[in-house]
């Protein structure tokens, strides 16, 4: 018989008379039952025989390649709590990486992809002071992280994809699997590449009255009456947006150009920064939703709602809230709209231009991110020992 079960991070058990114990993964896990289902409802002697055999195959786990890797990255294992550590020469962050980032970069290593944007998403990360913050309210720091990358690894699978996969002649399995992917991505800087839908605002006021007028004019062939043109802006930075729920209600927030223009209002354009005045004005409380902030998402999130979708940066440390990390929500202080699906850009965004870092900076911000987490959470910590000493 094949008998085994999960405790304390590891799946332990036994097949035949040999025991054994490795490190759990759900994918593991669903692997190795999924073996012993079979061994174990054996007809013959010959099948329990070969799924015993099979069941030993799939025993080995990467646990060694992956620390090896991730020394490479500079990420530090603790054997004795199990936990993964982001490190910089001799400094340890002492908030450990939850373990759907640790499997999404042992995914990584098996599939050969650079693990670099996620490092760098996890180094953006420890200097979110919301982060800080929910660290000193017991287990709060530890859940906020483990929703964050719930969050992003939330899969999508796009029916567009799928329906193409089966006019080329796929089965449903397949052409679902292969119409996988991930809800929102990271980008090289270690950004976020999520999604907000927005409505177009299509008036605008008079200058000298006030009195609301069309923003744009239609066009017409004097001859048959068609419509030649909407009258829209060639480039859709000309073009102006409001939140698709809020509108112009709610708080009023920064819409900044690159050049440092600044409006403080309900607007969103491409090409601008988009910005609350404060943390004050963000529901920073994991477990509420529609309150303060700005609302941004992945494919599921915008979904359920209509408008005009625009993709967005958001750096990892204006992240407040993962209200939803099954369905894709979350909300921030800034984020940077750099394209819409509603027209096409006149220029070009880098995500590198937003993230206004450099790769020869990058191990310095690095220190500096651990420097930064490690000297709060210790006077966290000696706050937390006054009170206790009360």
């Amino acid at each position: 018989m094949i008998h085994l079960n999960v405790m304390g991070g590891k799946i332990v058990g036994s097949y035949g008379e040999t025991p054994f114990s490795i490190k759990y993964t759900k994918d593991k896990y669903d692997e190795l039952v999924t073996i012993a289902d079979k061994a174990n409802n054996a007809e013959t002697v010959e099948d329990y025989q070969f799924q015993l055999k099979e069941f030993g195959t799939h025993l080995t786990d990467n646990t060694e390649a992956l620390e090896e890797y991730m020394s490479d990255l500079g990420v530090y294992y603790n054997s004795k709590t199990g936990q993964y550590f982001l490190k910089v020469k001799d400094i340890i962050s002492k908030i450990p990486m939850p373990d759907s980032l640790v499997q999404r970069l042992a995914e990584s290593l098996d599939k050969g992809i650079s693990c670099e944007p996620l490092i760098k998403f996890w180094t953006r990360w420890l200097r979110n002071p919301i982060l800080h913050s929910k660290s000193s309210q017991w287990e709060m720091g530890t859940v906020f992280s483990t929703r964050m990358f719930e969050f992003m690894n939330m899969e999508y699978v796009h029916p567009k994809l799928v329906q193409q996969f089966l006019d080329e002649g796929y089965s449903g399995e397949i052409a679902t699997e292969r119409a996988r992917m991930y809800q929102v991505k990271i980008t090289q800087e270690g950004l976020i590449n999520g999604y907000k839908v927005s409505r177009e605002v299509l008036h605008s006021y008079d200058s000298e009255t006030g009195e609301v007028v069309d923003r744009y004019k239609r066009t017409f062939n004097i001859n048959t009456g068609e419509i030649e043109s909407e009258g829209l802006p060639e480039h859709v930075e000309d073009r102006l947006f409001e939140p698709a729920i809020m509108g112009s209600g709610g708080d009023a927030f920064y819409c900044e150009s690159l050049s440092g223009d600044s409006t403080l209002g309900h607007h969103i354009k491409v090409g601008h920064v988009h910005r609350l005045p404060d943390w004050g004005m963000v529901n920073t409380d994991d477990f509420a939703s529609c309150v303060r902030g700005l609302h941004v998402g992945g494919l599921n999130y915008i979904n359920c709602y209509s408008g005009e979708i625009h993709n967005i940066f958001i750096d990892p440390m204006y992240v407040g809230a993962v209200p939803n990390s099954i369905d894709g929500a979350i909300r921030c202080k800034e984020y940077f709209v750099h394209s819409s699906l509603a027209g096409v850009n006149g220029s070009i965004y880098h995500s590198s231009k937003y993230a206004a870092k450099t790769d020869d900076a990058w191990e310095v911000e690095r220190e500096e991110a651990i420097k930064e987490s490690n000297e709060i959470i210790k006077s966290i910590e000696e706050t937390n020992d006054l009170l206790k000493a009360l």
